[in-house]
């Protein structure tokens, strides 16, 4: 199992827009198995392929943990899976999204707890988003599938990732007068620069996903 670089903010290729993936390899799906490991190595509940410099529309999902606590309200019916007709199907974590498509958002919310792992060490800001999301999107196969959500972390998480496909970054959706550029790259550097990060770093022997060539770009 290889592990991925997250790509921390402002590097230049978290700024580039992804394109669909159309082939649905068993490259790719190894590729997903080793972006999925990234993912939980650095406790993300989600991760989009521009943070490790992929330029392609996917992301994964786990929201198992958040749904099993009580940190946040995990109404019934909060959150469902539908195949290609529609048919409600488990939601089986984690969860890859190829090619999403968000269809639907409504209710507008704030929040200021949104956090990123392009953005570590860094203070979160009040964000508007949508507590009701609709969204469609492909598996690793390229079966359709389909997720409603009024669940506050999952509908957040959406939007976040689906952001990153576009090279949306958090400061993008923060009030200008809330924070300054310089002090969030300060901190992501203070988070580089810790003694015990350098040296977990160099003991993970991260890979560089966006100099490796693959047959599904």
């Amino acid at each position: 199992m290889s592990l991925f670089k997250v790509l921390h903010y402002p590097h230049v290729l978290l700024r580039k827009k992804g394109t669909p993936i159309t082939n649905f390899s068993d490259n790719f799906r190894l590729f997903l198995k080793n972006f999925i490991a990234t993912m939980y190595e650095f406790d993300g509940g989600g991760l989009a392929a521009p943070q490790v410099g992929i330029a392609k529309r996917f992301f994964v999902v786990d929201f198992k943990a958040v749904f099993e606590s009580d940190k946040f309200e995990n109404k019934e019916n909060s959150f469902k899976v539908f195949d290609k007709d529609n048919n409600e199907i488990p939601a089986i974590f984690p969860m890859v999204f190829v090619n999403p498509e968000l269809v639907a958002m409504t209710e507008p919310i704030k929040v200021n707890w949104e956090g990123c792992l392009s953005f570590p060490n860094v203070e979160s800001f009040e964000t508007q988003r949508f507590l009701n999301v609709e969204i469609h999107a492909q598996n690793e196969f390229g079966e359709k599938f389909s997720v409603k959500s009024t669940h506050l972390y999952a509908s957040v998480c959406f939007q976040h990732e689906y952001d990153h496909l576009d090279g949306i970054m958090l400061p993008d959706r923060w009030n200008k007068k809330s924070f300054f550029e310089e002090n969030i790259i300060l901190d992501i550097k203070d988070f580089e620069n810790d003694p015990k990060e350098r040296k977990r770093m160099k003991k993970l022997k991260v890979i560089e996903a966006h100099k490796l060539k693959y047959d599904f770009i």
